[in-house]
């Protein structure tokens, strides 16, 4: 007489998970507990997600952090006094001129999250502007052994940018300047392919104005650390310096609630750059101009 096989244990572990159909249709007793599943999908809050999403102005897009007093009653006094016109250049909210009009910039609507303030050639070096030399920038990573403290102290960033075609991208960290906002939709679209070229890197910086931020740049890279991987530590800067008015025109950092795109030669010099979230347009610029660039002969003219 033959003997019945003993039944099949159940697995463990790993294993053991058997994926099956929706639960709203697990009639074994699973459907009973699909809303409360639903409202427990991601423990990122609903305001962090909504900031994701490709906002075509910023009347629709989430709010940021509210400034500290002191920063906003300093900028409203400098805006007032500029309006005069008595007041220097660096004074004056809104960005100034580039390149004499030689070469036309795509222009800025009220409210506008698409890239604007990008030429549609790479602007010669000879009028280009360069990187600040005295821009001191520190790398998230922080450490307390005494060996390696010398890594995570801050450096000049011009350094940094020689002898490679570099992809800097500037952010404030407000909802549609962020490292997976307008940062990671501008990799997501030219990252790649722009590291395939040769002799190419892609740098991140934070970059924001205000007495509190200068402040709490420690507890900036704090939190940024946790949101890179290990070997974007040294690639991920935080600037904590004065705010400089030739600073933020050679940067165009000029918006804070977006995000800022420059494509830096071998020698510092931004040859073309964009304010904004990615565009058809604004992406297909960069990549045939990426591409001219870091197949560009290196001079020092």
């Amino acid at each position: 007489v033959p003997v019945a096989a003993a039944p099949e244990a159940p697995r463990s572990g790993a294993d053991g998970i058997a994926y099956k159909g929706p639960l709203e249709e697990d009639v074994h007793g699973g459907a009973r507990h699909a809303s409360m599943v639903a409202t427990m999908w991601s423990n990122i809050p609903g305001h962090v997600r909504a900031s994701f999403q490709a906002h075509k102005s910023l009347d629709s897009a989430p709010k940021g952090s509210v400034p500290q007093l002191v920063d906003t009653a300093l900028a409203q006094a400098k805006a007032l006094v500029a309006s005069t016109g008595f007041a220097p250049a660096s004074w004056t909210p809104a960005a100034a001129p580039y390149y004499d009009g030689q070469y036309p910039l795509a222009p800025y609507r009220k409210g506008q999250t698409a890239a604007y303030h990008y030429p549609a050639v790479l602007v010669p070096r000879e009028h280009a502007n360069r990187v600040p030399l005295d821009m001191y920038v520190g790398p998230v990573f922080q450490t307390s052994d005494p060996d390696q403290k010398a890594r995570a102290r801050e450096h000049p960033l011009f350094p940094r940018l020689q002898g490679k075609t570099t992809l800097l991208l500037a952010f404030s960290a407000q909802p549609l300047s962020g490292l997976f906002t307008g940062i990671r939709q501008w990799l997501d679209f030219v990252g790649e392919e722009f590291l395939a070229c040769k002799n190419t890197q892609v740098l991140k910086l934070h970059c924001e104005e205000g007495w509190m931020n200068r402040r709490t740049s420690a507890l900036t890279k704090f939190h940024l650390r946790r949101q890179v991987s290990d070997d974007e530590l040294f690639t991920t800067f935080v600037y904590r310096g004065k705010w400089k008015w030739d600073m933020v025109h050679a940067m165009h950092l000029y918006n804070k609630e977006l995000p800022v795109v420059l494509l830096v030669d071998s020698l510092g010099y931004i040859r073309w750059h964009a304010v904004g979230l990615p565009t058809d347009e604004a992406t297909a610029l960069f990549r045939s101009l990426s591409k001219k660039l870091a197949n560009e002969k290196r001079n020092f003219v």
